[in-house]
Parts: C-alpha cells; sequence; structure tokens
C-alpha cells in the first residue's frame, strides 16, 4: 500500500539517483535544494529506510535504495505507458459510434455524408437510429443526437451545425388542381398534411410576418409520425407540408416542390444541432465527426 508520499516524490528519487547530486536535480528542475531534501525524507519516512548515503559532495544508493530503484523505474515507466496509450486513444480516429438522426434528414442527407466520413476513416464503424422522436441519449445508449432545434435537457451539450428554417412547400400537381394561396389565411382552406412531434400533431404552424409570430390552426386528411413519409406525400401531390428547409432542398432545385407565399412571411427557425453528453474526455471520433459535419453543412 502506498506511503506518505507522491508520484513526483518518487520521480524525484529517481532523478537524484541518478545524477547523484541532489543540487543538480534541483537546479534542472529549478526548484529549491530543500525541495528535493524534504520529498527524500518522505519517501525514507514512509518506507522506514534510508535509501541514500549521504556525504558532503554527493549521494549515493545505500543497499535499500538499490533494491528499491529498479521497482520505482519500472512503475514510473509504467504509468509513462499508460498515458501514452491514452493520449493515442484520445487521438485516434477509431472506434464505434452510435448516433440518432430524425428519419428524412437521416436518410436523405445524413447518409452520403457519412458514407464520406468513413472514407476518411476506415477504422470507424457507425450505428444509426433513425427516429422523430426525441432520443434519450442514456437510456438509448446514444453518442450523438442530431435534432432540429433549441436544447432544452439538463446536463447535455449541443452543438450547433448550421441555421435553417421551415418552408411551406407543395407539388406542382397540386397547386393546379387548387384554389391559389394569397395569404397565410389561405392554408385554412387547404388540405395540410401533418407531422407527429413527439406523439403530439403539429397542427399550429408558426410564422414571423411583418415582425410578429403568428400561428395558424391548420388541418388535413393525413398525417405522420415520419418526415420522410410527409416529405413522400407532399412531392405526390397530396397536399401542402411545412418542412425543414434542408429537407426539402433538393426537391426544390429538382422542381417536384416549390415554395408557396414565398416573400409573404419567415418560417420558423429549426437550427441543426448536434446533442451529446457533457463529459471531460470526449472520444476524438466524436470531435472528428463533428467537425466533419459543421464544415460540410456550412
Amino acid at each position: 500500500m502506498a506511503g506518505n508520499y507522491s508520484l513526483q516524490d518518487l520521480d524525484l528519487v529517481m532523478r537524484v539517483a541518478e545524477n547523484g547530486n541532489m543540487s543538480e536535480v534541483a537546479r534542472q528542475l529549478n526548484i529549491t535544494n530543500a525541495a528535493v531534501s524534504a520529498a527524500i525524507k518522505r519517501l525514507e519516512a514512509s518506507l522506514n529506510v534510508s535509501l541514500f548515503e549521504r556525504t558532503t559532495r554527493s549521494v549515493r544508493l545505500s543497499p535499500a535504495g538499490q533494491a528499491f530503484l529498479p521497482h520505482v523505474q519500472q512503475a514510473l515507466g509504467a504509468l509513462d505507458s499508460a498515458e501514452a496509450e491514452l493520449r493515442n486513444m484520445q487521438t485516434l480516429v477509431a472506434g464505434e459510434i452510435r448516433l440518432g438522426l430524425p428519419s428524412d434528414f437521416g436518410r436523405n442527407l445524413m447518409l452520403p455524408w457519412l458514407d464520406a466520413f468513413q472514407l476518411q476513416h476506415p477504422a470507424v464503424t457507425i450505428k444509426l437510429y433513425f427516429s422523430d422522436f426525441m432520443q434519450d441519449l442514456y437510456r438509448e445508449g446514444l453518442d450523438v443526437v442530431i435534432r432540429y432545434g433549441e436544447l432544452k435537457d439538463s446536463g447535455l451539450v449541443a452543438r450547433k451545425l448550421c441555421n435553417n428554417r421551415r418552408t411551406l412547400v407543395a407539388a406542382p400537381s397540386y397547386l393546379a388542381q387548387h384554389p391559389p394561396l394569397t395569404s397565410l389565411a389561405d392554408l385554412l382552406q387547404h388540405n395540410c398534411i401533418v407531422f407527429y412531434r413527439n406523439d403530439r400533431p403539429y397542427t399550429k404552424w408558426g410564422f414571423h410576418q411583418d415582425g410578429k409570430w403568428i400561428e395558424v390552426d391548420v388541418s388535413g386528411d393525413r398525417s405522420a409520425d415520419d418526415g420522410d413519409v410527409v416529405k413522400r406525400w407532399g412531392i405526390a401531390g397530396r397536399g401542402i407540408i411545412y418542412k425543414s428547409r434542408l429537407d426539402v432542398q433538393h426537391e426544390l432545385e429538382t422542381g417536384e416542390l416549390v415554395e408557396v407565399l414565398c416573400g409573404h412571411y419567415e418560417g420558423q427557425s429549426t437550427d441543426i444541432f448536434a446533442v451529446y453528453k457533457e463529459r471531460r474526455y470526449q472520444p476524438y471520433r466524436l470531435t472528428v465527426l463533428l467537425n466533419f459535419l459543421t464544415q460540410t453543412m456550412a
């Protein structure tokens, strides 16, 4: 069992044994002779032996010291090796990442990005968990969850990956068969496809308009708790959807969807965040993934 001494005391004793001179060790470490002498005395008192034979000019190991020093060298060497291994683990991009993703964003945007990430870091394995419900990192054993909107959970860390807002979109086929929309109030006369958030229908669509926050209580003939399904219904011309801009960016570019009431409002903010546990030692693979996603989504 360790006595009343420290690793620093052991290190000083080993240095004195190697140099044969306390003053030289003190000079090298920029400490006082008294500090070196006190370290030796603490160790000797704890072990109840004399480790050095002292003269006016030098010190040398006693028989007890000669027997003890190899064990000190082995112990300190083992600690150095352990610290080096931990440093390597912290800088090695390898191991498993358990990642929670929203359904639409995860399937249609994240999958190709994660392919690119693994091409760069083939020693990383990724497990994906898709859900549009609020995923619990602790209960579900996840390392990172990608979420829309601000973090409300305590004990977690949120890193913003990019800005994002909701936008009203519909298929050209739907708009061609229904009355034109000239204001947000016209949504009440249209089939609005509703998405469930955390087991509740998101029927109050919120907008910023002329510096004010307004909500429109919409309704429709179908709803789903899967964002990807909601988008597919929108593409198929089944109704108007209010989706994350990132989720429909590709369809807007191809013309499968078009923006409705563009310029009449500002959509609700749904910035993208990576949420993870607060811990002292973050595995380096997670740091590298978060940096990669931030750069990619920028």
